[in-house]
């Protein structure tokens, strides 16, 4: 642990250099990346303040349902919500004033030890939150030093990665000692993390099968719906780069059944939309975040907005799930199924391994290895009138049967 701290205040400046890059990328917000260095420019507000930590669009849904549950059982508690990305930011500043003043969103400071002891220092955390596999060891040792209680939420844990935990434990980096407890997101994380600490590792389920559904607006839906009329389509959502083409390579093999198809693309990071149009080539598109409506003329749909995915999953029986034809992990199968959407999957899905697994053996999920069989699987749904429904409806019993997750992992934390 030295040695790290060492490294996170010699090597602050190149972290300097990489924010001024993400932010010239437009991956960070300018006005803003003072939080990025541990500083603020809101007052802490007075009395006890619990910390909850969610990278990303998924894990900043999921931990929206412990928000309601911590507020239940402490509501003179203000909850500081920290993000990395800027898709999560803005999904949360849409969610906070449902909190009446209790939710304070701030971006998470980089991992360098004197910008973890500003944030720490100003904010005082007496509870610790992280969810899912968000690792700062600084962040973690320092929290440990003030007094806070840490818990790791819905962890996940590949086997690659608790190789190198292990193998950093030989030398005495035990950072998952920190944790008071640790609440694994299946039983093979929870094999996994009980191979890396002492501390108690539980496991109450899934806590994404719990997740608030996605907004739906009723408004815009019914537009789409206007402008698609009968024409056949499908959905492609959270695609990742190298996935598109893909995409657009059933898109063309489709073209060959369905003359007048339509193809809705959502990309996972709406800001890769020019380097998605290039390649469009000839194919005629619109374009969401310029308003451009779907025309009859329309064949590829660019939905690069932000906080639009339930709509477009209410639009539509089944979706493709990107993130899973290249090994990227995967994405959570439950959001799209809650909101009556059948689900096809590519086989790169080890962040959601069981849950998948779970999906496949009740045949709840439709599993493709290639564009042929992609296509094939596509164009069989779409030759029924109906859509597939009896995946989604397999699916959506299995959700069933994950109930009261986040209530047991708050009633256990209490106790602690």
């Amino acid at each position: 642990m030295p040695i790290y701290r060492a490294l996170s205040i010699l090597l602050f400046p190149f972290f300097e250099l990489y924010l001024f890059w993400r932010v010239h990328k437009k991956k960070e917000d300018k006005k803003r990346l003072r939080e990025r260095f541990g500083k603020t420019s809101i007052a802490r507000p007075e009395g006890d303040l619990v910390w909850l930590h969610a990278v990303s669009v998924g894990e900043t849904n999921s931990s929206l349902i412990l928000v309601e549950e911590l507020l239940k059982k402490f509501p003179e508690v203000t909850i500081l919500f920290t993000t990395t990305t800027l898709t999560s930011a803005g999904i949360l500043q849409k969610k906070i004033p449902e909190f009446s003043g209790k939710v304070i969103h701030q971006f998470l400071p980089i991992d360098s030890l004197f910008c973890v002891r500003d944030f720490l220092n100003f904010w005082q955390p007496k509870k610790v939150f992280f969810v899912e596999s968000e690792i700062w060891p600084n962040l973690i040792s320092e929290a440990r030093a003030i007094g806070a209680k840490l818990f790791l939420i819905n962890a996940r844990m590949s086997e690659r990665s608790t190789k190198r935990w292990v193998l950093a434990r030989r030398f005495g980096f035990d950072i998952f000692e920190n944790f008071d407890a640790i609440f694994a997101q299946s039983e093979e994380d929870k094999k996994r993390f009980s191979q890396l600490t002492a501390k108690e590792v539980l496991f109450y389920g899934n806590l994404k099968s719990q997740a608030q559904n996605l907004a739906v607006h009723e408004e815009e839906l019914a537009k789409l719906k206007t402008q698609i009329g009968t024409r056949k389509f499908w959905l492609a959502a959270s695609t990742h780069k190298g996935e598109e083409e893909i995409i657009l390579q059933a898109h063309k093999d489709l073209k060959k059944y369905f003359n007048d198809l339509l193809t809705i693309l959502i990309p996972r990071h709406p800001n890769r939309a020019e380097e998605i149009k290039s390649l469009f080539g000839k194919l005629k598109f619109a374009q969401r975040s310029k308003n451009e409506n779907i025309t009859d003329s329309t064949e590829i749909y660019l939905a690069d907005s932000l906080g639009e995915l339930g709509t477009f999953y209410k639009l539509t029986n089944f979706t493709f799930l990107g993130g899973s034809l290249l090994p990227i992990g995967g994405h959570n199968p439950f959001e799209p199924i809650k909101l009556g959407c059948a689900v096809i999957t590519g086989s790169h899905i080890f962040n959601f391994k069981e849950v998948y697994e779970n999906l496949r053996a009740q045949n709840a999920c439709i599993f493709v290895e290639s564009v042929k069989d992609l296509a094939n699987q596509v164009k069989n749904i779409l030759e029924k009138s109906g859509g597939d429904v009896s995946s989604k409806n397999k699916g959506l019993g299995i959700i069933t049967s994950h109930q009261n997750i986040a209530q047991r992992i708050i009633d256990k934390i209490v106790k602690s």
